[in-house]
């Protein structure tokens, strides 16, 4: 089993009494696997995502990636698996840094991870995967604000999947964009999922919308699996 969550819980402490967010939850994702997580805002789907990247630290559970629990790792013992967990935001556009073209933007984990490799080669694994999720390679130095919403969530994924992760955590990919788009990015997905066999977590609140990419479905209320 790729991922093996138990036990999960998250409970934020800011001023005031502490707010349960997730409260002990168990779940498995396979390799060449879709889960669907569904709820209503505020059931804690998101931050079940974060927290399995580590992007929040889980306030008790385990988190087992490829055998080794990460619910415990220091920022830097973690940095390693990162470039095996990726994340697809919510908002295309507020996720991309406006100051840098789409090929730079791209090319940041590999960058990151493969300081190694030649410019030349980099800018050849930028271009391939701009043509894999249907961006024209010749677009590689424009920058984000020239771009639909649309393209731009193409723009993150390609930067989600430069790497070849095992797992893509997908935090709502679609809500923020027009209906007329939203067909496109998720079959997009769905094809990149089945072509590489990168497990993918896709979060959502439209229960229709998970339906039509998952192998499973998990449906939470208030934090908890139901």
């Amino acid at each position: 089993m790729t991922l093996r969550v138990r036990g999960l819980r998250v409970t934020f402490t800011g001023s005031g009494r502490p707010v349960p967010a997730v409260r002990g939850i168990d779940f498995d994702v396979g390799a060449n696997e879709v889960l669907g997580i569904v709820g209503e805002s505020g059931s804690g789907k998101s931050t079940i995502g974060r927290a399995v990247l580590q992007l929040i630290k889980p306030t008790a559970g385990k988190v087992v990636w490829l055998g080794q629990d990460i619910a415990g790792l220091a920022r830097n013992a973690m940095k390693p698996r990162r470039r095996e967990m990726q994340i697809v935001f919510q908002d295309p556009l507020a996720s991309l840094n406006p100051r840098m073209t789409v090929g730079d933007i791209i090319a940041e984990p590999l960058t990151t991870f493969e300081p190694n490799l030649s410019a030349a080669d980099r800018k050849a694994r930028v271009q391939d995967m701009m043509s894999k999720v249907g961006l024209l390679p010749q677009m590689i130095n424009r920058y984000p604000h020239e771009f639909s919403g649309g393209q731009n969530q193409r723009i993150g994924i390609a930067r989600a999947m430069i790497l070849k992760p095992k797992l893509i955590v997908a935090d709502e990919p679609v809500s923020s964009l027009d209906v007329s788009i939203r067909a496109q990015i998720i079959n997009l997905l769905a094809d990149l999922q089945k072509d590489t066999g990168v497990a993918l977590m896709f979060i959502s609140h439209d229960l229709a919308v998970v339906r039509h990419v998952s192998h499973r479905v998990l449906v939470l209320y208030l934090g908890r699996i139901m």
